[in-house]
């Protein structure tokens, strides 16, 4: 009859994520896709360490997911050499973090968090909105 705390905490979570794309420009999008699988790679390591199988395949499909059909997607490969690489860059990070996920390697999700976070620190430098940093939703 009543749902449970966790289940209402995801719900509210998942509300104000989709509010907060409702009203965000395309770079604000890309910023929440950064956040958004950084996170959930911190939600997999962390599940990882202590043996929670089913949370981390959760969490390693929702990070390949944003970085595959998300941040992978979202880049101009028609700009030149920059926009192909970074392309490239992201289809390795998707390619790691199913690697991190099948032969739970720790030091594979570590290296595409990092990764993912300089970039995320490089989109928010050229923001438009002066570097505001983003706010993390889990």
């Amino acid at each position: 009859m009543f749902a449970t705390a966790a289940h209402v905490s995801k719900a509210y979570s998942r509300l104000a994520v989709e509010s907060a794309a409702l009203g965000a420009d395309a770079h604000q999008l890309v910023g929440m896709l950064f956040t958004g699988a950084i996170t959930a790679i911190g939600q997999a390591r962390a599940a990882l360490a202590r043996g929670d199988i089913g949370a981390k395949a959760i969490a390693s499909s929702k990070a390949i997911r944003l970085v595959d059909e998300g941040l992978k997607v979202a880049v101009d490969r028609s700009v030149g050499s920059l926009g192909e690489q970074l392309y490239q860059l992201y289809d390795y990070c998707a390619r790691r973090l199913l690697h991190a996920h099948v032969k739970h390697d720790d030091r594979a999700y570590a290296e595409v968090a990092s990764l993912l976070s300089e970039l995320e620190s490089a989109w928010v430098a050229i923001s438009p909105n002066g570097g505001a940093p983003l706010r993390r939703v889990s």
